[in-house]
């Protein structure tokens, strides 16, 4: 195979190599993943099971994102969909509060035309996070947006060592109320262990933590979150991902930044609607 090893890839790069983490899947592959699915035990669709598992293991730890077409048929009902792909994701982790009512799962749509408005790139507070596309908006917007933490990274390291500097310090992220660790403390780019480049964001939450009782940002933190900004929105950095009813995208939050382009939606049966969950590892990989 192929494989980007950690490689800081722009959304050319990203288009360029899909066969990497982007696999389709056949009439015959999803009904038989449906089917064992709705039984609760794995049965003739096991040889599927380790095909998918593997490339999805493989698209995660190389390019940090899966994309999975046709996963499900979307004409079957949503409360059917979610049973299933919890059972699933099992394969993948644990499923973990996305909330502070300890919501395990969501759907994500238009609400009073904040669809209208672009949602900023960001990291969530989870290992991979999971979006099933139900129905895409029916103008052709709320594409997902990905950005690879090592190249923006390796952007800014060559353009402004300075702000890299700022942004490899410990910042103080304030989610009082929500699922989780309540106050985050941790550099928003970062070296990991396995020598990969982390990242920590949310453009929000940073900077309304002073108010919260956070330190306060230093004239030298704002200019680096707007470098920041600056590099995340260049076209060259940002992929975005039509995504058709019934796919499935994967991401590591501590490799990708993740946002969604503006829409406008269409209310009723038609909306965009997008199931979200959150899933922790753990050892589930070593399995």
């Amino acid at each position: 195979m192929d494989a980007v090893t950690e490689i800081g890839w722009s959304s050319l790069e990203l288009a360029a190599r899909r066969h990497l983490w982007s696999l389709p899947l056949g009439e015959v592959e999803r009904r038989l993943l449906w089917a064992d699915a709705l039984a609760g035990r794995w049965g003739a669709a096991e040889p599927v099971r380790a095909r998918l598992r593997d490339f999805v293991r493989d698209a995660v730890a190389s390019v940090g994102i899966t994309h999975i077409g046709g996963l499900v048929d979307p004409a079957h009902p949503e409360k059917r969909i979610t049973e299933v792909l919890s059972f699933l994701l099992a394969d993948y982790g644990r499923i973990v509060p996305q909330n502070g009512r300890g919501d395990l799962t969501s759907v994500l749509h238009d609400q009073d035309g904040d669809g209208n408005t672009e949602l900023g790139f960001h990291c969530d507070t989870c290992d991979l996070l999971v979006l099933l596309c139900l129905r895409p908006a029916f103008d052709g917007g709320g594409l997902t947006k990905l950005a690879s933490a090592r190249h923006v990274h390796d952007l800014i390291e060559r353009e402004r060592p300075d702000a890299l500097a700022t942004l490899c310090e410990d910042w103080t992220f304030d989610r009082t109320g929500r699922a989780g660790p309540q106050v985050v403390v941790t550099p928003i780019l970062y070296h990991q262990k396995e020598g990969t480049v982390g990242c920590y964001y949310q453009t929000r939450t940073v900077r309304s933590s002073p108010d919260r009782g956070g330190p306060e940002l230093t004239d030298r933190q704002w200019e680096a979150l707007g470098v920041l900004d600056e590099v995340l929105y260049r076209p060259e950095i940002a992929f975005g991902l039509p995504m058709a009813a019934g796919d499935l995208l994967i991401i590591r939050n501590s490799r990708v930044l993740h946002g969604r382009s503006p829409y406008v939606d269409e209310p009723g049966p038609y909306a965009r609607r997008m199931l979200r969950i959150w899933v922790n590892e753990g050892d589930t990989w070593a399995r």
